[in-house]
């Protein structure tokens, strides 16, 4: 549905888009900037604000005046914010900046960066940038740098117009019913917890990072509920220890959204009770003791879980992405289906973990025969 005269739409994701002109080439062709908001009422407020923001004169950019270098920049910025965002995310930023930024465009003046430096940057890392010499970056970390550009260069009066390029998300195998079957099968024969963390990803879809943090404190006996309220990963180490390229983090979970407590199902709260013996509330559940089993431990214990079960090759998340599907072909609204994956709106459970199975679209397709 559009707005017809307003350049206001609405997508397919639900959003409101608004379009506007922002400014003008030297041959006088408009250059539109874009709003994406969740209502028509809010898109329409920013369009009008942003239209009268574009009228006003441009700031003076003292930046121009300044002597600094990109690199010296950046790394000013990464200071800035290195308490003010989860440790994952300034191991990224600073992984990013490191490896990709520094060695290419670092040295070049802050009075020189704009956005046709930067375009020009990006697109020959999306030719040739991969640190191994092997073809170019992957749009998603091509994105991922022009965000942190984006972001570190807007504190210095520089605002940065890049084209991003596409990006489309990998598309994961979800388990099929009987390779389902097969995986519980085996999982169950295990005695110990291994098979363990399987079944709870398959019938909760939790993320491996807060499967690996999960300790018996956080399964409610008497409620029949799991707790999520962190998160274990391994990340770069930027200076914290000493003598070690990465170091373990347990921290909050991905968003505020990821923090809930998910109902287990009967069987698994039976299975847990079996399975707790006497270890204490401190103790993880993986391991059953104060050690924790990390993620990369997990994926190989799975592996050969895998392989034990007769099943191809799979990743650990094809568990959660099994989950959401399951829930959706047994009837699940969406809306209850993303608060229990800890997503922070509904469109992400639709556009990336629902795979409706071959299977279940058979059936789909049987039933709308059999209506003639």
């Amino acid at each position: 549905m559009s707005r017809r005269g307003e350049n206001i739409y609405k997508r397919k994701d639900g959003r409101w888009e608004a379009r506007y002109i922002k400014d003008r080439d030297m041959d006088g062709q408009a250059i539109y900037g874009y709003i994406y908001r969740h209502t028509y009422l809010e898109v329409k407020r920013a369009q009008a604000e942003a239209r009268a923001n574009c009228g006003r004169p441009k700031p003076i950019e003292k930046h121009f005046l300044h002597p600094a270098t990109l690199e010296e920049h950046l790394n000013a910025w990464l200071q800035s914010i290195r308490f003010s965002v989860k440790k994952s995310t300034y191991a990224n930023y600073n992984g990013l900046i490191r490896r990709h930024i520094v060695p290419t465009i670092g040295k070049k003046p802050l009075c020189q960066v704009d956005s046709k430096l930067i375009q020009q940057y990006i697109n020959q890392k999306l030719e040739s940038g991969r640190l191994d010499g092997n073809g170019g970056l992957s749009a998603k970390t091509a994105r991922d740098i022009i965000g942190l550009l984006k972001r570190s260069l807007k504190t210095a009066g520089i605002e940065l117009d890049i084209r991003l390029p596409k990006c489309s998300l990998p598309k994961l195998r979800v388990l099929t019913r009987d390779e389902q079957s097969a995986l519980i099968s085996a999982a169950k024969t295990e005695d110990d917890t291994e098979g363990l963390g399987v079944l709870i990803s398959l019938f909760t879809g939790i993320r491996i990072g807060e499967l690996c943090s999960l300790k018996w404190s956080d399964v409610s006996f008497d409620d029949g509920v799991l707790k999520i309220n962190k998160t274990l990963q391994r990340i770069e180490n930027c200076g914290a220890v000493k003598g070690s390229k990465t170091v373990i983090d347990i921290g909050t979970p991905k968003s505020e959204c990821s923090k809930r407590d998910i109902p287990l199902p009967h069987f698994l709260l039976c299975r847990l009770t079996q399975l707790k013996k006497s270890a204490h509330d401190n103790d993880y559940i993986l391991s059953g003791n104060s050690r924790y089993v990390e993620p990369r431990v997990c994926q190989y214990r799975f592996k050969k879980l895998v392989r034990s079960a007769g099943i191809d090759d799979i990743n650990f998340h094809a568990l959660r992405h099994t989950f959401a599907t399951r829930c959706v072909e047994l009837g699940v609204d969406v809306k209850t289906i993303s608060e229990l994956l800890g997503h922070s709106n509904v469109n992400i459970t639709l556009n990336r973990y629902v795979h409706p199975a071959f299977e279940h679209q058979r059936e789909c397709l049987e039933k709308l025969s059999v209506s003639f």
